[in-house]
């Protein structure tokens, strides 16, 4: 029975990943869309919780005003990207001189007697088919951006309904009292770990832009932004926003000096902002093992490709969050959770559920 058991579970768990894959061109804007909602929710109660004279806003009106925060908010870090895209294209010759520049000197140091000519090189390159790809892919973001908007419409008139049908669904107070208990603690260790992500990746943005600004690397503002949020991707963020504006400034400059002060500087950021003040802000709010994080990121990677990355924590969070409910995957959340202790039960508290 219990080899039985395991290999329905097994198969349970493959389907289940394939459906994962298989859908993804409509699950991955589903949960980008309830990805949204939770942050308007985060935004309306923070601003709710503000007195005005002694007295707080209406709900809907919080709501309304998280909602215009969040959509303004994501119109603009479009057009910050669109429209820097743009000027690195523009400002692309000169870096190209000043790559040249380096060829050169680095063939001097190096004793080659021939200099690899960078505009040949340039023009051995067919760019039929990156242009085809970069067509696609914008469009892509369009259609997915109409997606978006749709699901996010629908999540917010459905959440409205949630209380009712967990209440229909379970007819037992007990049951009821579990459910929403789990709810409010899945609701509580996100906002937990987006506020405290936010935190270090606002500090380590603005540290970021200070020293590029500082070296003269160009569109600091630009990898500034960048860096906040590649920051959300556990381990290889941080990697990539070190390794992007220290390349621009290997190119921007003709000299190796700058190059060598941003890598530097940013990787001793990164180093002391994720690996000394992050896990002391977070503790053991999320209790997920690293092992299992840097797994996490490579199987939803491959799953839903870079949404995936950014979701993988909340994603893992939740997980072992259901699984520490129930008897029979209680020892599966024991593995996934950092130190084991996964007896922690917050209040159920049915205030937060909508």
């Amino acid at each position: 029975m219990n080899v039985q058991r395991a290999a329905m579970g097994m198969l349970v768990l493959i389907l289940t990943f394939f459906i994962l894959w298989w859908g993804k061109t409509m699950l991955i804007p589903l949960v980008i869309a309830a990805a949204i909602l939770f942050l308007i929710n985060i935004l309306s109660h923070t601003i709710r919780a503000v007195k005005i004279k002694g007295r707080r806003l209406p709900e809907v009106v919080s709501f309304l005003l998280g909602l215009v925060v969040i959509i303004f908010g994501i119109s603009m870090i479009v057009n910050i990207f669109v429209k820097n895209i743009d000027q690195v294209l523009q400002a692309a010759p000169r870096y190209e001189r000043n790559l040249e520049a380096l060829l050169i000197q680095s063939s001097v140091v190096l004793g080659l007697e021939e200099v690899p000519n960078i505009r040949e090189m340039i023009a051995q390159i067919n760019f039929r088919p990156f242009l085809f790809n970069l067509g696609q892919t914008v469009t892509s973001l369009l259609g997915n951006a109409v997606i978006i908007i749709v699901f996010l419409i629908f999540l917010i008139i459905e959440q409205r309904m949630l209380r009712l049908k967990i209440e229909q669904l379970f007819p037992k107070k007990s049951e009821q009292d579990d459910t929403f208990a789990l709810i409010s603690r899945i609701r509580k260790d996100i906002r937990t770990y987006l506020g405290i992500k936010v935190l270090t990746s606002m500090i380590t943005a603005l540290l970021s832009f200070a020293v590029l600004r500082f070296v003269g690397v160009d569109f600091a503002g630009f990898w500034a932004l960048l860096i906040f949020f590649l920051n959300f991707i556990p381990t290889l963020g941080s990697i990539v926003a070190t390794i992007f504006p220290s390349v621009l400034a290997l190119v921007q400059f003709d000299t190796f000096g700058p190059f060598i002060g941003t890598v530097v500087t940013l990787t001793i950021i990164q180093v002391c902002i994720g690996n000394l003040l992050e896990p002391r802000l977070m503790g053991t709010s999320l209790n997920i093992s690293p092992i299992v994080i840097l797994l996490s990121l490579g199987l939803w990677g491959q799953i839903w490709g870079i949404p995936g990355m950014f979701l993988c924590v909340p994603i893992t969070a939740i997980i072992i969050i259901i699984f520490s409910y129930f008897p029979s995957t209680r020892p599966f959340a024991i593995l996934l959770s950092g130190n084991g202790d996964i007896t922690k039960s917050p209040k159920r508290e049915r205030a937060l559920i909508p």
